[in-house]
This record gives structure tokens, C-alpha cells and sequence, in this order.
């Protein structure tokens, strides 16, 4: 029993030792994570010197990348994706070499702070050619961009820099349906206290001349007789401008010529022009070579056929010189001389026009006075007999006729007559 009870003792002994073992493992993930936490203080107290350096090592290489890399590339990004829009634009004054400029345009930063820019030149220039050879500087103030705001300058004189882009840009103008003011420029922008290097590379798209399209030419009045600067056509010339750009273009010399041929018939000189949004007007001052039509007779009444059937007369207007303030402007000379502009002139209208001018001069009235008194004998200068005769017929074509159905037969005549009296004495 006692060695019996021994046994159950000393196993009874062993059981709190198993069961102090179970309560050390049980224990030991609290006390080895405290542990771990211990440590690691005691690591950091021992190596901080190390992890200090090693902080102002990655900020020293963080930050410069930060503020020279990433917020210059954001506000580049700004400004690539900002809207600019041209709301006015005029070209003035004119010399060989140079033009005074006023630009106003609207630019959108999408963005709520404000940014403030240092002075800069915008170069105007042809893309194709490169913004190396702008055609014109253009200096903008500094100033604080925010919102949609709106960039202005105003009657600037600009020198041309280069011609040959110059030249492209104002063709591209007329001749184009629309084209593109490209802008480059370079300069420093501010974001509070943040300054950041800024490239404007922009192409701004606008509508422009489209080769004049609607041109017209109206109210044309042959002058009998002529003035005494040789004067004998007068007209409206409207030239369509749908773009927002203004030229100041200055005298148009034209030549005349007829329908879709070479054959110079006079020519025409119009004053003080210049090209603002919209059409525009301007009184025109000709002369028609009357000797040359009728001695290239056949010629004239070919090319004028198509027109002729529809009751029109066809005059095509190539430029021949361009002058402001007495200076020739070569630029705009070669450019407009490069387009012809093609006008239908209804028949009708130039024979009322000019038989309400005809009609208050004395030679018409006495003419009439002959013809109440009698028969007026018909017949042009010796060697002109042919060309009055072609003219005189006139009043037995019946299309003539109809033109004049309002009018009274005799007059008719008579002034038809008078015409032809007229030419057969040039």
C-alpha cells in the first residue's frame, strides 16, 4: 500500500509540473511578441544615427525629383490640356516690313488657383516650318492667369522675321477655308511659391478668306461719258471675310479681264481697303478699254458665251499692285495676285444703272429732242461702221427687248443708238 501510495504520490508529483509546462507554452506568444516589441526599440535607440541618415537620404533624393520633376511635369500637363481661343485678331498698317498686331484670345487653365507668368514673346509661326522661323514676335506682359481669363495685346508693332513663313501664313489666310495661328513660347510660371520652367506650344484653329468666297461684284454703272480721269465704269465690290481676323490691306490696283481668258479689258482701282469680320463693301473705280473689246470682238463674245446665256457678263479681277500709305506692300501684292476673283455682272442691271446715269446727262435729252423732231440718221465715224452697226442691232434682239419691256420703244432706241454712237467714236 505504501509503495502503492508512493506510486500514486510520486505520479501525483509529476502532474503540476506537466501542467506548469502547459501554462509556460500557453504564455510564451504574449511574452515573446512583448519581447519582439522590446527588442526592436532597443534596436532602433541603438541604431538611430543609421536610420536618420538613411531618412535624409531617400528625402534627399525624394524631394528634388518631387519639385523638379513631377510638379513641372504637372504643370506642363496643365497647360497642354488648357483651351485657347482666338477672339480677335488684326493685322494694320502695313509696311514692307513690318505690321502692327492686336491679338486677344481666351484661355481656360482648368484649374482654381491662379498662376502668374513672367513676361513672354509668343512666336507666330507655319507648323510645317518649324517655330525656328516664326514670321513675328509677340511680347504679353507678366501677369496672373486664372480661370477663363483673357490674354491681350493691343496695336503692337511687329517686325516680320521671316518672310517666306509670312507669306505662307497670309496664303494659307485667303486661300484656305481655315487654317492655324501656331504660338510658341517659353517663360516661368508661379503656383504660389512653386516656380516652374513653362513651354506654350499651341495651334489655335480658325476659319478664314476661303478664296473670297461670295465675292460680287454690284451696281456697276458704265459712265457716258467718261470722267475726266477716263473714268467710265463704276461699282460695289464686296469682299466676304467669315474669320475673325482683320486685314488692313490698303489701294487694290486690279486689271480687268474677260470671262476665263488673258484678254486685259481695262482696269479698276479700289481704295482703302480693309478686311474686317463680315462682308464688306467698297465703291470701285474702272476703266474698260472699249477699243481693245471691239478689236478682240470675237474673242470677248467666246469667253462671255456661258455667262451671256445666263444674262450675265463674266469679269475676272486680278490683283496688279497693292499700296498703303505709298508704299508698296510686296506681301500682299504677290499673295492676292496669285487669286483670280471671278464676278457674273447681270446684263440687266448694268444697262439700268447706266441709262439712269445716261438718262440725266444733256447728251441723251438732246438726242431725244432729234428724235421727236425726226428721223436721226444713223451711222458711225468712217472705218467704225462694224462696230456701231453690232451694237445699234441690239434693239431688234429680242432678250434686249425684254430687258427694256418697261421702257418706251423709241427711248429704247435711242439710247441703244446713242451707245453705239458712242463706241463708234473710241
Amino acid at each position: 500500500m505504501v509503495l502503492g501510495m508512493g506510486k500514486y504520490i510520486n505520479r501525483g508529483l509529476l502532474n503540476p509540473k506537466s501542467d506548469e509546462s502547459a501554462k509556460v507554452q500557453n504564455a510564451r506568444s504574449p511574452v515573446s511578441s512583448t519581447s519582439k516589441k522590446i527588442k526592436f526599440r532597443r534596436h532602433c535607440r541603438r541604431f538611430w544615427c543609421f536610420y536618420l541618415i538613411a531618412n535624409v537620404i531617400v528625402l534627399a533624393i525624394f524631394l528634388p525629383v518631387f519639385f523638379l520633376v513631377a510638379i513641372p511635369a504637372v504643370a506642363q500637363l496643365v497647360v497642354n490640356k488648357s483651351d485657347l481661343r482666338l477672339v480677335n485678331a488684326e493685322v494694320m498698317h502695313p509696311t514692307a516690313d513690318t505690321v502692327r498686331m492686336t491679338l486677344e484670345a481666351k484661355v481656360n487653365l482648368k484649374l482654381a488657383l491662379g498662376v502668374r507668368l513672367d513676361p513672354v514673346v509668343f512666336y507666330a509661326f507655319v507648323r510645317s516650318a518649324g517655330h525656328e522661323n516664326a514670321y513675328a514676335g509677340i511680347e504679353i506682359p507678366g501677369q496672373t492667369i486664372k480661370g477663363n481669363y483673357s490674354l491681350k495685346v493691343t496695336d503692337q508693332l511687329t517686325p516680320i522675321l521671316n518672310m517666306t513663313s509670312w507669306e505662307t501664313f497670309v496664303s494659307q489666310a485667303v486661300s484656305q477655308k481655315e487654317t492655324a495661328l501656331s504660338l510658341h513660347g517659353v517663360t516661368v510660371g508661379y503656383l504660389g511659391v512653386l516656380k516652374n520652367h513653362i513651354i506654350l506650344d499651341k495651334d489655335v484653329v480658325m476659319p478664314t478668306l476661303n478664296k473670297f468666297e461670295g465675292f460680287s461684284i454690284a451696281n456697276s454703272t458704265f459712265l457716258l461719258p467718261a470722267e475726266d480721269d477716263g473714268t467710265n465704269l463704276v461699282a460695289n465690290i464686296t469682299l466676304p471675310n467669315p474669320s475673325v481676323l482683320s486685314f488692313e490691306v490698303g489701294t487694290i490696283t486690279l486689271d480687268l479681264k474677260s470671262g476665263n481668258t488673258d484678254l486685259v479689258i481695262g482696269n479698276a482701282t479700289v481704295k482703302d481697303v480693309t478686311l474686317r469680320p463680315g462682308n464688306n463693301t467698297f465703291p470701285l473705280r474702272g476703266v474698260i478699254d472699249i477699243g481693245a473689246m471691239i478689236g478682240n470682238l470675237s474673242e470677248v463674245l467666246s469667253s462671255q458665251g456661258p455667262a451671256i446665256r445666263t444674262g450675265a457678263l463674266s469679269l475676272t479681277a486680278v490683283t496688279r499692285s497693292i499700296v498703303s500709305n505709298g508704299t508698296l506692300i510686296p506681301y500682299y501684292t504677290k499673295v492676292l495676285g496669285s487669286l483670280p476673283l471671278v464676278a457674273n455682272v447681270s446684263i440687266g442691271d448694268v444697262l439700268r444703272n447706266s441709262l439712269t446715269h445716261l438718262g440725266s446727262s444733256e447728251t441723251l435729252s438732246d438726242f431725244d429732242d432729234k428724235r421727236r423732231r425726226g428721223p436721226v440718221q444713223l451711222g458711225g465715224p468712217v472705218g467704225y461702221g462694224v462696230a456701231y452697226n453690232q451694237v445699234a442691232s441690239l434693239k431688234h434682239n429680242r432678250h434686249v427687248q425684254k430687258m427694256f419691256e418697261d421702257e418706251d420703244p423709241e427711248r429704247r432706241d435711242a439710247i441703244i443708238e446713242s451707245l453705239a454712237r458712242y463706241y463708234a467714236s473710241l
